[in-house]
């Protein structure tokens, strides 16, 4: 069998400095290329500087086609357009999102001849993908949830020309089924995953307790993640247990509201809304050097947000080396992850919780459906800094609750969310949609 991975040309696919959806293209097209699947991935050229057009890794044939510099200069514009009017469609969906990628994938994969076709969220690609390809099975993965801002009838035509939808939380499958109907029957649950060879080592749990307890959050430095409601909890924190500290991995990028929220929902938006005002005095003595670097933006409201006794214990560490971000992830005492959007899926957490680092977080999306409350951490309210601090205060005084949520946080991952799992998964799919038999394997829904 041979399968293609269209990849979202904004995303970088190759470690070790991938965006999530991008990794997430990397870990499913490895796993199945070591089943004896001959896998071809693409991307954009723009995102991966350092490795040739033509690439091949773990037995994966990678294509990087370049974006000319109208493309970019229209996503751009778009990017901009969607911050100015919040009310239009998102730029993720638009069918000016790198058009000559779309048109140079396509006739790239007439071409490769492949059996199955795997399209990550960008649904725009998929019409004239079917008319280069008219005998290839199209899969469309979704990563988040369609907003109403989106026009239904254009996303109803990009349905039509798909085989099957796979999306990555039964939050995301439902709701999708509900704003689509005539897919309810070809759209299935299909979770992301982890390297399991990153998470290999131990966690050293024999070693006496740090007096110094650690939190860590890592993802997005954006206004719908939730790091000010996150940080509002962690000055409660810190004054009732001063020995701790923050630390904040990730890029300062506020993502458009449309990317993140349903516009007519206006009370988050009128809550989040301060965070995306454009402080172009700010910004502008930024650029002359006569300000902080980050005024105006939301690390700015954010380090405003701390009290003086927090303040000297959060360490903002933008984007770290994936090396890194694993050490940090075992020398976390607790995760915290606080988003008040609906996240679609939500890899940190379980990253961390491969790492044996129990979770904190929000009741977002999917989120219940990864961290299992009271098990491998606690699940809290969005929006409720004072429960989100008790529960890391809970973890924080009870190292015995600490190691027991983390060793069980770690089996549920290994049990559930690894790629060789989610990849055997994925290969029953395209083999059904192919008509190829295959033999049962036992692996199917979350084990209990």
């Amino acid at each position: 069998m041979k399968i293609a991975f269209v990849n979202q040309p904004i995303d970088t696919i190759l470690p070790p400095y991938q965006s999530s959806v991008g990794a997430c293209t990397y870990g499913a097209a490895c796993s199945l290329a070591a089943k004896v699947c001959e896998v071809v991935a693409y991307g954009t050229s723009n995102r991966h500087k350092h490795a040739p057009a033509d690439y091949r890794e773990h037995n994966v044939h990678f294509r990087f086609f370049a974006v000319p510099l109208s493309d970019r200069l229209a996503a751009k514009a778009s990017e901009k357009y969607s911050k100015l009017v919040p009310s239009c469609a998102p730029a993720s969906s638009s069918r000016w999102l790198f058009r000559a990628f779309g048109r140079q994938v396509a006739e790239d994969l007439r071409v490769q001849g492949c059996d199955v076709i795997h399209v990550q969220h960008c649904a725009q690609y998929v019409p004239l993908i079917r008319a280069c390809n008219p005998s290839a099975r199209i899969v469309l993965q979704l990563h988040a949830e369609w907003f109403s801002q989106n026009r239904p009838a254009i996303l109803e035509r990009r349905l039509r020309h798909v085989d099957l939808v796979t999306t990555v939380s039964d939050y995301i499958s439902e709701k999708t089924c509900r704003q689509f109907p005539m897919i309810a029957d070809r759209c299935h649950t299909m979770y992301n995953a982890i390297d399991a060879a990153e998470f290999t080592r131990e966690r050293q749990y024999d070693l006496a307790p740090r007096q110094e307890k650690r939190i860590l959050y890592a993802g997005a430095v954006s206004p719908h993640k939730g790091l000010h409601v996150l940080f509002d909890a962690f000055c409660m924190v810190v004054e009732e247990y001063p020995d701790v500290r923050l630390d904040v991995v990730g890029m300062q990028t506020s993502y458009p509201l449309a990317e993140n929220f349903e516009l007519r929902d206006r009370e988050v938006i009128e809550s989040v809304y301060p965070f995306y005002a454009y402080d172009w005095r700010a910004r502008l003595r930024a650029k002359l050097s006569l300000g902080p670097a980050d005024a105006g933006t939301y690390l700015a409201h954010l380090k405003q947000r701390l009290s003086g006794a927090a303040s000297g214990k959060v360490v903002f560490r933008g984007f770290v080396p994936r090396p890194e971000l694993i050490d940090l992830y075992y020398n976390a005492d607790v995760f915290a992850f606080a988003p008040i959007w609906n996240e679609g899926f939500g890899i940190p957490p379980i990253e961390a919780m491969a790492a044996g680092t129990p979770v904190v977080a929000t009741r977002s999306g999917a989120i219940p459906e990864i961290v299992r409350d009271q098990r491998t951490g606690f699940l809290v309210a969005k929006n409720d800094p004072r429960a989100l601090a008790d529960s890391i205060l809970k973890l924080l005084r009870d190292q015995e609750l600490q190691l027991k949520m983390g060793h069980a946080a770690r089996d549920w991952v290994y049990e559930n969310f690894t790629w060789d799992i989610v990849a055997e998964r994925m290969y029953r799919c395209y083999a059904d949609l192919c008509g190829i038999k295959t033999q049962p394997s036992g692996i199917g829904i979350l084990k209990a």
